[in-house]
């Protein structure tokens, strides 16, 4: 069984899914993948201890603080490829960037493009932070729920940015 909660946000509202045993997703509504992966499950909406965890992780994120995804467990998903990929960007330290180039040289991949796609199916939203991955030109890049949002979290960690 699938348990999914809403968490309200400063970005929006956020879709929590969650098995007895970890932490399947964390979408903002309307977000790309979204929907593809959510209709798959059968979902009950009511809560359970992970999404619980989750969602006073996420009051702690949003209030500034850092917690450690750690705390969290995250359910086996993904190809091999986006689990490296995953887990480069879960070594991101809040406040810092890395740029896809860098991402890939850490999984010893050549190519940014591949990262890219990886990044952008991400279903952690947030907690593994895709967010903090920019392409090489310094821009912010593309983002799976908009060029605002992630310019929020960006500013949210204490990195300041000309785009909106």
């Amino acid at each position: 069984m699938f348990y999914r909660q809403y968490f309200v946000s400063p970005t929006g509202r956020l879709s929590l899914v969650a098995s007895e045993q970890a932490l399947y997703g964390m979408w903002l509504e309307g977000q790309n993948h979204f929907r593809l992966v959510l209709r798959k499950r059968k979902l009950v909406d009511i809560s359970n201890p992970i999404l619980e965890v989750t969602k006073k992780w996420l009051q702690a994120y949003f209030k500034g603080e850092s917690p450690s995804p750690d705390d969290l467990p995250l359910a086996e998903q993904g190809t091999a490829f986006q689990q490296r990929v995953w887990l480069a960007l879960s070594e991101i330290p809040m406040g810092q960037i890395r740029t896809y180039g860098q991402i890939g040289k850490a999984i010893s991949c050549q190519s940014a493009q591949a990262v890219g796609t990886a990044v952008s199916k991400n279903p952690w939203l947030i907690l593994i932070p895709c967010h903090r991955v920019l392409p090489s030109s310094g821009h912010l890049g593309n983002y799976a729920v908009g060029e605002d949002v992630k310019c929020f979290l960006l500013r949210l960690e204490g990195l300041r940015f000309d785009n909106p």
